[in-house]
This record gives structure tokens, C-alpha cells and sequence, in this order.
């Protein structure tokens, strides 16, 4: 089998693919709240259990830009991983600011359901590929 050796493109910047995961995060963030807040609304949950959807919002809004980043970037997977997680953290804490005026509360347990969330896309993704047959390589032309 020969392996053709052209150039496709399709991988984006670090900048604009961490843009992007950002800007998921974010919208599966605020779905993710809608969601809840139906489910609460029409009382299949209970208000006790908002702190358990909440928590499970930011683990798959993580994970979710993570995965995206990942996706878009197509290299340093582990690094994407954590500048995405962090990205996203920082934009919690930057919401908190400014809808909250500064009531910091829960930051720790955030920051480590972000930190999980990044880190699982990271781990999953670190697996050995399966060996590939050797291929001729195709001569470039000249």
C-alpha cells in the first residue's frame, strides 16, 4: 500500500481552535443550565439536586472543549487539553465577577471538576495506536 504524502489542511491554529473550544464550553454551559433549570421547572427534579446538575455541566462543558480543541488543533493534546481547561476556568471566575459581584464560593471543587473533565479527554486520548503495516512511501515530484 503507498501513503500519499499531500498536505490537507485541516487542522487550525492554536489560537483559533482554543477560541473555538472556549465558545463551546460556554454554550454547553449555558444549554446544559437551561436543561436544568426546565427540569426543575416542570419538577421532575428537586431543587436539592441543582448542586448535582451543576456539577455535572461544568464536567461535560469541560470536556466537551476539550475534545473540541483536541479535534481542531491535532497536536500537543495534553498541553490543548489543560490551556483548554484552564480557558474555561477562567471564564467561570470571570462570570462569578461580574453577574455575582465576587461571591467566590465552590471555586475549589470547580476548579477540580474542570481540571477532571480536561484531564479525562487528555488521558483517553494518550493510548497506544494500534501497529500499522509498513507502506511504501510515495516519491514526491520534483
Amino acid at each position: 500500500m503507498v501513503v500519499n504524502r499531500k498536505v490537507t489542511g485541516t487542522a487550525t491554529s492554536m489560537t483559533m481552535g482554543l477560541l473555538i473550544a472556549g465558545a463551546m464550553s460556554l454554550a454547553v454551559t449555558i444549554a446544559g443550565a437551561g436543561v436544568c433549570g426546565y427540569l426543575i421547572s416542570k419538577e421532575i427534579l428537586t431543587e436539592n439536586a441543582i448542586g448535582y446538575c451543576v456539577m455535572i455541566i461544568i464536567l461535560l462543558s469541560a470536556a466537551t472543549g476539550s475534545a473540541v480543541a483536541v479535534n481542531r488543533i491535532k497536536r500537543r493534546r495534553v498541553f490543548v487539553c489543560g490551556i483548554s481547561g484552564l480557558i474555561y476556568f477562567v471564564t467561570l471566575l470571570s462570570m462569578t465577577a461580574l453577574f455575582f459581584g465576587g461571591q467566590y464560593q465552590g471555586i475549589g471543587v470547580s476548579g477540580l471538576l474542570v481540571a477532571a473533565g480536561s484531564g479525562a479527554v487528555a488521558i483517553l486520548g494518550l493510548r497506544r495506536e494500534k501497529a500499522q503495516h509498513k507502506r511504501r512511501r510515495k516519491l514526491t515530484n520534483r
